[in-house]
C-alpha cells in the first residue's frame, strides 16, 4: 500500500505538507489553508523584500519624487534568473495602477500578488500530479486546494512579509497534532 501521492511529489516538503493535508479528509479546510499559508510564508522568504522596500518605500518621508525603479528592477530579475516569482514581484511594481498608491501600498499589492500567483502554480501543480497518479479526478483534491486558495488572505499574508520574519504574528508553520484528544475536527 503507498502512503500517497504527496511523497512522490517534485516539490518542497512545506507543499507535500500542503498536498498531505489537500489529500487526506482527516483535516478540516481551515486546517489545510492554514498549511497553504504557511508554505507562501516559506516560499516568500525567497523573495528580495527587503531590498525592494528598501528602494521603493523611503526612510525620509518627506520624499516628494520616487526614485527610478527601472535599475532595481534590471538588478533583481539578474540577481534571481529564471525566478518566475520575482519575475510575478517585478511585473506587479510596474503596474500602472500601482504607481498611483502610497509605497508601502504598492508593495504590499506587489507581494500579494506575487503570493497568489505562487498559491495557484502549486496548487495547480498538485492536482494534476493527483491526476497523474490517479487516472482519475477522484480524490477531490482540486476542489480542496481551491477553497484553501479562497480562504487565504493574501493583502495579509503580505504585509507580514513585509513586515519580517521577527513580526508577532509569524509562524513556523501549520499547527500539527500530537496527542490523541487532537484527533480529526468533528
Amino acid at each position: 500500500m503507498s502512503d500517497g501521492p504527496w511523497k512522490s511529489l517534485p516539490m518542497r516538503p512545506h507543499w507535500k505538507q500542503v498536498a498531505r493535508r489537500a489529500e487526506t479528509g482527516a483535516f478540516s479546510q481551515d486546517e489545510l489553508s492554514d498549511a497553504f499559508q504557511a508554505a507562501l510564508l516559506k516560499d516568500a522568504e525567497d523573495l528580495p523584500v527587503e531590498a525592494v522596500c528598501r528602494a521603493v518605500i523611503p526612510e525620509d518621508q518627506g520624499v516628494l519624487f520616487r526614485p527610478d525603479l527601472n535599475r532595481l528592477f534590471e538588478d533583481l530579475r539578474r540577481d534571481h534568473p529564471g525566478s518566475k516569482p520575482v519575475d510575478t514581484l517585478v511585473a506587479s511594481l510596474r503596474d500602472p495602477e500601482s504607481v498611483e498608491s502610497s509605497a508601502t501600498e504598492m508593495v504590499i499589492s506587489a507581494v500579494a500578488d506575487t503570493l497568489h500567483e505562487v498559491a495557484r502554480d502549486h496548487s495547480r501543480a498538485v492536482a494534476e500530479h493527483y491526476y497523474r497518479k490517479n487516472g482519475s479526478s477522484t480524490v477531490p483534491v482540486d476542489r480542496r486546494l481551491t477553497a484553501a486558495l479562497g480562504m487565504c488572505d493574501f493583502r495579509n499574508l503580505a504585509s507580514r512579509v513585509i513586515a519580517g520574519p521577527d513580526s508577532s504574528g509569524a509562524s513556523s508553520g501549520p499547527s500539527k497534532r500530537a496527542g490523541l484528544d487532537d484527533g480529526p475536527l468533528l
